[in-house]
């Protein structure tokens, strides 16, 4: 049987009240200004990247569907 695991601990709620308090200062930085925000992140993202120090994974490109084919008798296509 899989063990539960309890999230609601004083331990993890420290750090998720730590991560909140990091987040709302970073906001308070940019002026809460989500394009200031997502320049941000990006920018620190880039340097991480650069470091080497951390392994990053790039999203996959977006599969492209096939364009719908129209029958010329009005009927619907297979």
């Amino acid at each position: 049987m899989e063990k539960i695991r309890d999230y609601q601990t004083e331990e993890v709620s420290g750090v998720v009240e730590e991560v909140r308090e990091i987040r709302m200062k970073i906001s308070e930085e940019c002026g809460h200004d989500l394009n200031r925000l997502i320049a941000y992140y990006q920018k620190v993202g880039e340097e991480l990247r650069k470091s080497g120090k951390y392994k990053f994974v790039d999203p996959e490109p977006p599969v492209e569907k096939p364009a719908p084919t129209e029958s010329t008798r009005g009927e619907a296509a297979d």
